[in-house]
C-alpha cells in the first residue's frame, strides 16, 4: 500500500509489519527505490566514517553533532539503514535474491540497532 493512499488511521505497527514481506513492483521501482534511495543513508554514513563527525537528527530542528566513537556508531547505523532499504527494495524485487532478503533485513536491523543503542550509550555515559 502507498504512503500516499494509506488509511490514516492505520497504526505503525502495521506499517513496520508489511516491511518483513516482499515488496511489489517492478524493475523501476528496483532501481529507484533499491538502489537510488539506499544511496543516500549509506553515501552520508560513509561519508561521516570519513570525517569521524556526524548528526543525529532531534525535534524542531535540534540537531545533536556527534564525534568519536559515538559519530563511527552512527555512521554505521546510517550505513545499515541503507542496507535496509537495498536489501527490501532490490533483493526483494530481484528473483533470484529474493530468499536471501529477509536474511540480509535481520543483519541489518541488528547492527543498526547496535549501532544505535552504543550511541545512546556513549551519549547518557557520564
Amino acid at each position: 500500500m502507498s504512503f500516499w493512499t494509506r488509511n490514516p488511521y492505520e497504526t505503525d505497527a502495521k506499517m513496520a509489519e508489511s516491511l518483513s514481506h516482499s515488496p511489489s513492483g517492478g524493475r523501476c521501482k528496483m532501481w529507484l527505490l533499491g538502489v537510488g534511495l539506499a544511496i543516500i543513508p549509506i553515501y552520508y554514513g560513509i561519508r561521516c566514517l570519513q570525517t569521524g563527525h556526524t548528526t543525529l537528527p532531534g525535534r524542531r530542528g535540534s540537531n545533536l553533532d556527534l564525534t568519536g566513537s559515538a559519530a563511527v556508531a552512527m555512521a554505521i547505523a546510517y550505513i545499515a539503514v541503507g542496507v535496509f532499504i537495498h536489501a527490501h527494495w532490490f533483493w526483494g524485487l530481484h528473483q533470484k535474491l529474493e530468499p536471501l532478503s529477509p536474511i540480509l533485513k535481520v543483519l541489518a536491523l541488528v547492527v543498526f540497532l547496535s549501532g544505535l543503542g552504543y550511541t545512546a550509550y556513549r551519549i547518557l555515559q557520564f
